[in-house]
């Protein structure tokens, strides 16, 4: 996770483990909801019946391609927001540099 470590710099150190230990924990969460969700979407998608323990000649290659799909389509996702937050970053530095230039011509 990109985070603007510049912004807790004069926090004590306790603040910052809780933060850091806050942060870990919703990364945690976020990749178990993530799971669950691929999961739960793959079953309906592709499960038929609870017969067997073990997934039929049909549905084994269904649930491979609903995983695969997933996974690419959120790799895509994260790879636009990483973007755009790059994007957002270099706006912010760009804005913040012309702050300082007006500031110091006054």
């Amino acid at each position: 996770m990109n985070f603007p470590l510049d912004s807790v710099a004069g926090l004590p150190d306790e603040a910052k483990a809780a933060l850091a230990a806050t942060l870990e924990h919703m990364q945690v969460r976020d990749s178990l909801k993530m799971y669950n969700n691929l999961v739960e979407m793959c079953f309906k998608d592709c499960v038929e019946d609870m017969r067997s323990k073990n997934l039929s000649a049909k549905e084994e290659p269904c649930v491979a391609r609903c995983a695969e799909k997933f996974m690419n389509v959120t790799g895509r996702v994260g790879m636009r927001f990483q973007e755009f937050y790059t994007t957002m970053e270099k706006e912010a530095a760009a804005a913040a540099e012309a702050a300082a230039a007006a500031a110091e011509k006054n």
